[in-house]
């Protein structure tokens, strides 16, 4: 069975130029991952997310959840998939 990424770069343009906690630097989607994922790459799903990690790395973001502060763009995205209880491996990183 093959496992893809799903998900969605966001950036927040308004923290330069008011700073991150300012109400005008919003997150808005930017890439969405569909774009860039070519393939089953289980070595950067174990050692980013642990996500079928047989390696036994230690990931980096591991169970983090859906961020609280992310954008309409991204919610829309992932209210599609069904949200946390259908999605497993639901994690962030910045």
């Amino acid at each position: 069975m093959s496992t893809d990424v799903s998900g969605m770069i966001e950036c927040r343009p308004g923290a330069r130029l008011w700073g991150p906690d300012d109400e005008d630097s919003a997150w808005h989607a930017a890439i969405d991952l569909f774009l860039p994922n070519n393939g089953n790459a289980y070595g950067a799903l174990a050692c980013l997310f642990g996500y079928r990690n047989s390696f036994g790395f230690r990931p980096l973001a591991e169970g983090r959840g859906f961020p609280s502060d992310a954008s309409e763009g991204l919610r829309t995205e992932y209210a599609a998939y069904g949200g946390s209880a259908d999605v497993p491996g639901t994690t962030q990183i910045t």
